[in-house]
């Protein structure tokens, strides 16, 4: 589930939680994209409110997120230091919570930039709803991705069964993970581009499948169906 948004998902096991302090990259890009603001001065007056209106929101829901984060921090210093158990709800929450660091850290500049903060903000919101059955399913349906993608590697054939239920798949996941108004063919084609053109998501197919070119196929099928 979408670097992007989601299109990677760290494997989650009940009852099982590796937890950590997140990179200081995310409080440099939060930075960063506030000086970015700056740039609005050479605007309108009315576009120069409506840009500080949405980076007001933006704020928002990040200081939201960093509040989670640290309130999920504390609970795991407490937890190994003997002071309290984690429930298995709070280790859930903590467990979301740092699949969304992550994924902020490893891929928020380029996401928040070709899709809008207001954009990924939701996608993080809607992921971080997810219930435990909802994780488990997505867990799922990413091993299943990469099964009939590795089956698929170098195709020239992609008017075939196969081919359709791979990107039956990968639309499956996006909407998991996606707000619902915010999928649409373009946005789907928009990501696989960025699966072929950023060498982390490259990487990651060609890992995950255990073949080369794997990332192009993906595209390929997804540019044919979407």
């Amino acid at each position: 589930m979408p670097p992007v948004m989601f299109s990677v998902v760290t494997k989650y096991h009940k009852g099982r939680h590796s937890l950590f302090l997140y990179n200081s990259e995310i409080f440099y890009a939060f930075t960063q994209d506030i000086l970015r603001s700056q740039k609005i001065l050479d605007k309108s007056e009315a576009e120069q409110y409506q840009a500080l209106s949405n980076q007001r929101q933006h704020i928002i829901v990040e200081r939201d997120r960093l509040s989670s984060l640290l309130v999920n921090l504390d609970k795991t210093l407490a937890t190994m230091k003997g002071a309290s158990k984690m429930k298995d709800t709070e280790k859930f929450a903590a467990f979301k919570t740092k699949t969304i660091n992550d994924n902020e850290t490893q891929y928020g500049k380029e996401i928040r930039k070709k899709y809008s903060n207001s954009t990924i903000d939701n996608s993080n919101q809607k992921f971080n709803s997810l219930s435990e059955i909802d994780m488990t399913h997505l867990q799922e349906l990413k091993n299943q991705i990469l099964a009939a993608l590795k089956s698929l590697v170098g195709t020239q054939n992609l008017d075939q069964p196969a081919a359709k239920q791979l990107f039956e798949l990968h639309k499956e996941f996006l909407l998991m993970t996606w707000p619902k108004e915010q999928y649409s063919p373009e946005a789907h084609k928009g990501l696989a581009a960025m699966y072929v053109s950023d060498p982390r998501f490259t990487k990651y197919y060609e890992e995950g499948t255990g073949e080369k070119d794997a990332a192009e196929t993906l595209k390929a099928i997804i540019d044919y169906y979407a």
